[in-house]
């Protein structure tokens, strides 16, 4: 799939939601998101959540970010990067087994 581009005509960034409603779903928003220059174009990526999985994927992320808490200062933490791509790494293969 080709990335579609913005009402600025650039290409648009992949992003990962992690608001209560949509934790871990991607959409497309304008590179320019930030800036006051943003077109605010959005549209998602991956298809909406059922009411069960949106549970599991906010529990997975907030036990993530207690863990990072927890951690002793010094000692390796999990980054915010790292947990995203935990989380959608973990929800393409709940797509995937939804889909068997």
């Amino acid at each position: 799939m080709a990335t579609p581009c913005c009402h600025c005509r650039y290409p648009t960034d992949l992003r990962t939601s992690w608001t209560d409603a949509n934790p871990g779903r991607r959409f497309y928003g304008c590179s320019k998101f930030g800036t006051n220059k943003a077109c605010n174009y959005f549209r998602w990526y991956d298809p909406a959540l059922d009411e069960h999985m949106r549970c599991i994927v906010q529990n997975f992320h907030r036990r993530i970010r207690e863990l990072e808490r927890r951690q002793p200062r010094g000692a390796y933490k999990i980054s915010f990067k790292m947990a995203s791509i935990l989380t959608v790494v973990f929800l393409v293969v709940v797509f995937i087994l939804l889909e068997k």
